[in-house]
């Protein structure tokens, strides 16, 4: 009966065998002979019967002479554990399900002077294709007076509000001087969420959220949002960031989610949205830094405004006799564009889960197929710095060769006519012709480490041929919306693209690694084509190109070189070299400032606003911290470029101006994890 005792020295069957399975297990791992663990009161080494203790010890019997070792028996079963527990496959072993990497920053920007002081029109008062502008409040207006358009200074001016207050010129024209700078900061919180649904098989994904939001830009008074607050005077809150409302961009955007699988003999599978990376990220860059070693590399990899994304099936094989010299050869298809989709040209019915389940690709032969192989030798971090441990010089290097193909596309200038409407409204098959694109990047990429040098090396080229609009037609074959139409091949000509460009850096560090000494130099070659504003505006395709062969070569937009030049003048390195040498200092563990000094000049001068090879001097300067136990980090940076002949204005049709300095201060502060 259950719960009733039972009497003294009297026990179930059922429980004598643990008891005596326990000894058992016991005697042998001590190495006690199944007989003396059996008889209580025997005082062997180890025994715990009555009487027992050290040798010496009051209780205890002679001390047996030692013999030869009894062997244990050879029980399988007493020692098996009750139930057997299959062990699970390491293929399939599951490891930490999710993890959550990313980061917060908030930026703030101050700029003087980003118009380098030209005139914003021409003798006649014409506006000039000029990228750069003064703040609106700073700009003149067009006025009708007496029957005629005039250029009169703006109301809100500071120089009109000054003079009309009955201040003198002079002294209105110096306080002035400073009303030319635009401040501004911004925010982003990046989510690189993973799963891990096996220890080979995971999913990516990167999520921005307020993706560089310029701060205090959505207002519950902008759009008329708060029906009590008809000023911005009057606002209370900060609204969500919707597209077409009150933003062009929404407060969340979904920038890439792909899937990785590893197999057991080296294979590696990728496919998906994913970041296009590749060397130092001349051509392919990520956006996300590129890891260096080096402690200011969190605010290099964090301060970037640009990444690249790819849609992708990638398959990769290493191979080599251990980790240390393992090689990896990778082949892609990617997707670089598929022209328009049925939703774009027949309207939102054919969109996913409309009159169609899912919106496809309306033209198969509009589409840019691209085809990637690659060869490289390249250590991760950790592997690195254990071979810089053993004082050896490391050698990592890759070649990458894309390949893209189009056959037709829209006629330049008709992607707007696809967006109007349905196809009746825009006829996407009268806007298509014969492109018969073919080009080829090559890209070769080197570094040499060797205890505190690093020697790098990326040198790119595109070559290839594409069908272009004729430029005598740029203006006859337009209709009043700047479209063009009723254009057939033989309105046409064959361009030929051959253009290269690479970047070297070289940096040495002493005094145990903490202060370093660099010199980043490169080049990107022009072509008259380019815009001499901006080589970033300028024309792709080179159609007012007079050879009908584009040279001009970009940097990637997300290769950060400087503050000011390179970065928000031109807007990327194009028809330009450059050479800056630099010296950083680390103190206290997590603090480090640093100086550039960087000199610029055009490859071709005939591309530049004066017709000059000097872009100019730029001195930049920042001090960071960056805590290496906690993951957060503060920067401020000052720059000030000097610019040069080619960025002084000469021109027939507008006044001669000579460029003047341009400043800028920042800071960043932000939270890595």
């Amino acid at each position: 009966m259950s719960g009733t005792p039972y009497p003294r020295g009297r026990r179930p069957a059922s429980y004598r065998p643990l008891p005596l399975l326990v000894l058992l297990s016991a005697g042998v791992m001590l190495g006690i002979t199944p007989s003396a663990a059996a008889q209580p009161g025997l005082g062997g080494p180890g025994a715990g019967g009555p009487g027992a203790g050290p040798p010496g010890q009051p209780g205890q019997g002679k001390d047996k002479k030692e013999g030869p070792a009894e062997e244990a028996p050879k029980d399988k079963q007493a020692l098996r554990p009750i139930e057997e527990v299959p062990a699970q496959p390491p293929s399939r072993r599951r490891v930490q399900l999710f993890e959550l990497g990313g980061y917060l920053r908030m930026r703030g920007d101050y700029f003087h002077r980003l118009n380098l002081g030209l005139a914003d029109r021409d003798s006649n008062f014409d506006p000039l294709p000029n990228k750069f502008f003064r703040p609106p409040a700073e700009s003149g207006e067009d006025r009708e007076e007496t029957g005629r358009s005039v250029f009169l200074n703006n109301d809100a001016d500071c120089f009109t509000r000054l003079t009309d207050a009955g201040v003198s010129l002079q002294r209105a024209t110096n306080r002035c001087r400073r009303r030319n700078g635009f401040p501004s900061a911004n925010l982003r919180l990046r989510l690189e969420p993973t799963l891990h649904i096996t220890d080979t098989v995971k999913v990516h994904s990167q999520v921005d959220l307020l993706d560089n939001v310029v701060l205090g830009s959505t207002p519950d008074t902008y759009r008329f949002d708060n029906p009590d607050a008809d000023l911005d005077l009057f606002t209370r809150t900060q609204v969500p960031p919707q597209a077409g409302v009150n933003s062009l961009e929404d407060s969340i955007q979904v920038k890439r989610a792909w899937g990785h699988i590893r197999f057991g003999f080296g294979l590696d599978l990728q496919f998906g949205r994913m970041p296009w990376e590749w060397g130092m990220g001349l051509v392919a860059n990520g956006g996300n830094g590129y890891a260096r070693g080096e402690q200011a590399d969190i605010v290099r990899q964090l301060d970037s405004d640009y990444g690249d994304s790819v849609d992708s099936v990638r398959l990769g094989f290493d191979f080599g006799k251990d980790r240390r010299r393992t090689h990896t050869l990778a082949v892609s298809w990617d997707w670089a564009a598929s022209g328009a989709t049925t939703a774009q040209v027949l309207g939102s019915e054919y969109g996913n889960a409309r009159l169609v389940g899912q919106t496809i690709s309306a033209e198969k032969f509009d589409n840019v197929y691209q085809w990637s192989a690659s060869l490289e030798r390249r250590d991760d971090q950790d592997m690195l710095r254990r071979k810089l441990s053993l004082g050896s010089p490391v050698f990592n290097y890759g070649l990458k060769t894309w390949m893209r193909y189009q056959d037709v596309d829209q006629v330049e200038g008709s992607a707007a006519a696809a967006d109007a409407g349905l196809l009746q409204n825009s006829p996407y098959h009268e806007l298509l012709v014969a492109r018969r694109a073919f080009v080829v990047t090559p890209d070769l990429w080197m570094r040499v480490n060797w205890r505190t040098l690093r020697v790098e090396l990326e040198a790119a080229g595109n070559f290839g041929r594409f069908n272009a609009l004729d430029e005598s037609l740029a203006e006859t074959a337009q209709d009043d919306s700047g479209i063009y139409e009723s254009v057939t091949s033989s309105d046409l000509e064959r361009k030929t693209l051959a253009n290269f460009g690479y970047a070297l850096e070289f940096k040495y560090g002493f005094f145990k690694d903490r202060f370093h000494i660099g010199l980043d130099q490169g080049m990107a070659m022009g072509d008259v084509a380019s815009s001499p504003y901006a080589p970033d505006a300028g024309a792709a395709v080179g159609i007012n190109d007079d050879d009908d062969v584009i040279s001009n070569f970009r940097f990637n937009r997300a290769f950060n070189i400087d503050m000011l030049l390179f970065r928000e003048i031109l807007g990327t390195v194009s028809n330009a070299a450059y050479f800056k040498p630099w010296a950083a200092f680390y103190f206290f563990d997590s603090f480090s400032a640093r100086v550039d000094v960087e000199y610029a000049l055009a490859a071709n001068r005939r591309a530049t606003l004066g017709n000059k090879y000097s872009y100019g001097i730029e001195l930049d300067g920042a001090f960071r911290y960056h805590d290496v136990r906690e993951p957060i980090f503060f920067q401020v940076q000052y720059g000030v470029l000097f610019p040069l002949g080619a960025f002084n204005r000469v021109s027939d049709t507008s006044p001669t101006g000579d460029a003047r300095a341009v400043q800028t201060v920042q800071g960043q502060l932000g939270i890595r994890f």
